[in-house]
């Protein structure tokens, strides 16, 4: 199996970003894009799984005294905080894994490359709850997913030298949720790669290619955007993920995918 490796990347646009992953998903679920496998990264940003809303996730006040752009993906799941000391990634694939429909199978699968990376730059790294990976208890990843019409989504944000106090400070995470987990604030629940490896992102990088090549058994060239995903991206940001209506609220918004 051959992977299309994308790292074109828009640091200062997490609307193009996050609206990327959804016209390459497209065009892979019709049959018209490669297997992919793509990094990027968001300068400052809030990403909202998609039946939140940014009024109960986010301090919207902190977020707009610091610029922190919020920003609403078509997966499910938790918001979460990127900048430039976080590093994303996607899988999208139609029919290559034979998943199926199983939950705790999908993540179990799309995570071992993870594991494996982290193993080998030498840390003891283990699946937490169904969509995280944590290292000594404290979370380094958290993942979502999403599958139509026998496509795959996977993407995972990876904590590698993330300013924590900058995350604890713009989402809201309820008391009753750390309570559950025997914490008081979210920094007893997150680390950094870096403070536990010492390895950056570049590092990291290399490392979860390869452990995903590895543990999924397949090759990687590098590829670009083709023309139709060029289209449908903008497409996409035009009437989707560069509106408020999207991004704040609980409107569904549907573009380009039949």
């Amino acid at each position: 199996m051959k992977f299309r490796l994308i790292s074109k990347d828009y640091p200062e646009d997490p609307y193009t970003n996050i609206a990327l992953d959804e016209a390459i998903f497209t065009e892979v679920m019709k049959g018209r894009s490669p297997p992919t496998f793509r990094f990027y990264r968001n300068a400052n940003a809030v990403i909202l799984g998609c039946f939140q809303t940014a009024e109960e996730e986010v301090d919207m006040e902190y977020a707009d005294a610091n610029s922190i752009k919020v920003v609403k993906r078509i997966t499910g799941g938790g918001a979460v905080y990127h900048d430039l000391g976080n590093l994303n990634y996607s899988i999208v694939a139609k029919d290559s894994f034979k998943i199926g429909l199983d939950v705790q199978k999908l993540f179990s699968t799309m995570m071992s490359g993870a594991v494996r990376a982290f193993a080998d730059i030498g840390m003891n790294a283990e699946m937490g709850r169904l969509n995280d990976v944590s290292v000594g208890g404290k979370k380094i990843l958290g993942a979502a997913a999403t599958i139509d019409s026998g496509a795959l989504l996977f993407h995972a944000a990876v904590l590698v030298d993330t300013d924590l106090n900058r995350l604890a400070s713009v989402l809201k995470i309820p008391g009753i949720k750390l309570k559950d987990k025997g914490i008081k604030t979210v920094l007893e629940r997150v680390t950094n790669i870096k403070a536990v490896s010492g390895k950056g992102v570049e590092e990291v990088r290399k490392a979860l290619l390869d452990g995903y090549a590895e543990s999924m058994g397949f090759e990687y060239y590098e590829g670009g955007l083709t023309d139709s995903e060029t289209a449908l991206l903008k497409d996409l940001y035009d009437r989707k993920f560069s509106r408020p209506e999207w991004n704040m609220g609980r409107e569904i918004i549907e573009v380009g995918r039949r």
